[in-house]
């Protein structure tokens, strides 16, 4: 085995199992995961005669956090807890960022016209896509403060049995940025 042979089977087997468990976490899906994993390490053997990286590993995490963000862009974000994209988002570019940001919206968008009632939906619309109060809805709707809550409510339980979005703190969050 030779010495750059050497080299790369130590940060082989020194890193991997890091390296799959960070893309898992963002990605949830493992053969996605290995398929970056394995890409990266391939690029790094590739690169590894050409370029000197002074941190390894420093240099390979930030390779799986681009080949995830890359990856999360291709998927359905019905899949995708939406921590993990918001753990990716700052390191994105603006036009990444924006495309992400539609693409999530659009899910939720799509989502939320497929399984709430009608009446929970202009609520939930009323909400997030236009940012009116539980007061100002009450008012426009003709219904209670308390009527408005227990909308949103269901609104976020039935969205969150039908994905895989976390709290209603996340929906709040990237309805925001609409």
């Amino acid at each position: 085995m030779t010495g750059k042979e050497k080299n790369f089977d130590n940060l082989y087997q020194k890193h991997w199992s890091e390296l799959y468990t960070f893309a898992y976490n963002i990605i949830r899906d493992r053969a996605i995961a290995e398929d970056i994993i394995q890409e990266i390490f391939i690029d790094y053997w590739d690169r590894m005669d050409l370029v000197s990286i002074e941190l390894p590993r420093a240099y390979l995490f930030q390779a799986v956090r681009n080949q995830c963000a890359k990856a999360l862009k291709k998927r359905t974000f019905n899949e995708v807890q939406i921590e993990n994209i918001a753990a990716l988002i700052p390191e994105l570019d603006e036009v990444e960022f924006d495309e992400i940001k539609n693409r999530l919206l659009s899910e939720i968008e799509q989502t939320a016209s497929s399984v709430l009632p009608a009446k929970c939906l202009t609520v939930f619309k009323l909400r997030f896509y236009e940012q009116l109060s539980y007061q100002e809805i009450a008012l426009e709707l003709n219904i209670s403060q308390s009527t408005v809550e227990n909308q949103i409510n269901k609104a976020l339980k039935l969205l969150r049995g039908n994905t895989r979005y976390i709290t209603n703190t996340h929906f709040s969050f990237l309805l925001s940025l609409v």
